[in-house]
């Protein structure tokens, strides 16, 4: 027979129970931070959607104006292939300046582009042009 010394008798039972509540702390904390980096992650990704969705709009803008220098934008917010959408509004400052407003929408962000195109005439007979210049900067949007 073993004789116990200083009544170790039931001393592991605590013990374990000690690592098990330790390690299940860990792994909760652990949780928790993954949890708010993959929300972190999902709002930066729909921010950076919302900047793509404005700068699709920017090269629509673009296309349009060299098809129609006339093009004076959408009539309401417009859908892009990314899932955000944009509305954009082409003001005529001169015969060769444009003025363009770009508002872009993902999910709960919203972003605006504001620049000028400088723009010149293909020829008499048609609508088409010649973008020369595009001078933009991104702005917040209310």
């Amino acid at each position: 027979m073993i004789k116990l010394i200083n009544n170790e008798e039931g001393f592991i039972l605590p013990l374990v129970l000690v690592v098990i509540a330790l390690l299940a702390g860990g792994v909760g904390y652990l949780l928790t931070q993954g949890i708010a980096e993959l929300h972190a992650n999902v709002l930066n990704q729909d921010y950076e959607l919302c900047v793509l969705t404005g700068k699709n709009a920017m090269a629509v803008v673009q296309a349009e104006l060299e098809n129609n220098i006339h093009y004076n934008g959408t009539a309401a917010m417009e859908n892009d292939e990314n899932g955000g959408s944009y509305s954009i509004a082409v003001t005529e400052a001169s015969e060769n300046l444009r003025v363009v407003e770009i508002k872009s929408r993902y999910g709960d962000f919203k972003k605006g582009i504001t620049g000028e195109i400088e723009i010149m005439p293909a020829s008499e007979e048609t609508d088409k042009g010649k973008i020369l210049s595009f001078k933009w900067k991104m702005v917040e949007v209310e």
